[in-house]
């Protein structure tokens, strides 16, 4: 079976992708025949050989695409990725890449967030995760909230705005904010992952600040309210009908929050930084969360619930806060690749490997099932149509 990893891709997060990418690749090589895709920052599709080292990123330099062979997607016949040979000739034509299943590789925006996966629904292909809907939901913010709001599900105090309303009614935003949560509260992008465009704010001067930042990767903006002594539990659901939960983990953090650099950097000297293989992985944490097993299994409930309500499927992580009196919120959901959170399924005894074959099993499933749905409906409308026309014109 040929899973291809598609990867990259124009976003902020895009280095991240690429060592996600290199660690599938290296969970997968052993089952599976791997095609890597990679996506540049201005949106070229490329493979070959050469992707498959990683040393091809950590040069100083990304790809070059005169390089490499470009992927191509055809709907001419039935939608088909073609490679397409960097060199042209008699003897380099264009050719199907046969491709089993779909591995989305690309954090955040045009890959995470359901774009990426509403090109796998036309192509009528498997691939790996939520689908359009629930990758949606599990990037926005502000939808994600309402949804879990409306669902009774307990989320903290947030207001939400544009930029541009930033921009025209900032003074009217700042009061609003103020009366409704006070201080401290954090302010994020409504779009985005990997904590980029997240800071707390403990007074006007910060929020400002923290605003102006938010705004620079997304054009609309997510306020909530902070917990002081309070502590993020994270846990990690995988299924479809009937999803299981991991065990919990405590997060460690010397700041208000997970930054980019808590989760992916860590210096090993005083001049060098080491990009972490292990992703998320790498950063401090207790597993199993020092917590009671009454809790434990409160919030495991809570992740399962989340997970169904925003339509997931495959594997997710839903964080949480937890105040020093044990009340639980949910804070969001990450869907994949934004966490494969595969070392809360270690406890269980299940190597990253097993993830992720479980994972490409779990895509074939779900794709078998929706194409037992009716997707088209015969009937008499356009016998019709041309006399209501005829009428119209007269």
């Amino acid at each position: 079976m040929n899973v291809a990893v598609i990867f990259g891709g124009r976003s902020p997060e895009h280095e991240v992708s690429i060592v996600t990418a290199h660690q599938l690749k290296a969970a997968l090589n052993d089952k599976y025949e791997v095609t890597l895709i990679y996506i540049t920052k201005d949106g070229e599709w490329l493979t070959g050989d050469k992707l498959h080292e990683l040393n091809t990123f950590t040069n100083g330099n990304l790809p070059n695409i005169s390089d490499y062979d470009r992927v191509s997607v055809e709907f001419e016949k039935k939608p088909t990725f073609y490679n397409i040979p960097k060199r042209s000739g008699l003897f380099n034509k264009k050719s199907v890449l046969n491709i089993d299943v779909i591995f989305p590789a690309i954090h955040g925006v045009n890959g995470e967030d359901g774009t990426l996966q509403g090109l796998f629904e036309l192509m009528n292909i498997p691939y790996v995760g939520a689908g359009v809907v629930g990758s949606c939901i599990g990037m926005d913010k502000i939808i994600m909230k309402s949804i879990l709001s409306d669902s009774n599900l307990p989320i903290l105090p947030y207001i939400w705005f544009t930029k541009h309303q930033w921009n025209t009614t900032s003074e009217d935003i700042i009061d609003r904010i103020e009366e409704k949560l006070g201080y401290p509260i954090f302010v994020k992008p409504a779009i985005s992952g990997s904590s980029i465009g997240v800071s707390p704010a403990r007074d006007q001067e910060e929020l400002r600040n923290a605003i102006e930042l938010a705004c620079r990767y997304c054009q609309r903006i997510v306020v909530e309210e902070g917990i002081e002594q309070g502590y993020e539990i994270n846990c990690s659901v995988m299924g479809t009908h009937n999803p299981i939960a991991s065990v919990c983990e405590q997060p460690i953090s010397n700041s208000d929050f997970l930054s980019f650099d808590d989760k992916y950097i860590h210096n090993t000297s005083d001049d060098s930084d080491d990009v972490s293989r292990e992703g998320m992985a790498g950063a401090q944490r207790n597993i199993p969360a020092p917590i009671s097993d009454d809790l434990t299994l409160h919030i495991q409930n809570l992740a399962t619930d989340t997970f169904q309500i925003l339509d997931c499927s495959g594997i997710a992580r839903i964080d949480f806060i937890i105040t020093s009196e044990d009340i639980v919120y949910v804070n969001e959901i990450n869907t994949i690749p934004g966490s494969f959170s595969f070392y809360l399924w270690e406890p269980s005894e299940i190597t990253f490997p097993q993830l992720s074959s479980e994972l490409v099993t779990l895509a074939l499933e779900t794709h078998k099932e929706k194409n037992k749905l009716i997707y088209s409906n015969t009937t008499n409308l356009l016998s019709h149509a041309g006399a209501s026309l005829g009428k119209l014109k007269d």
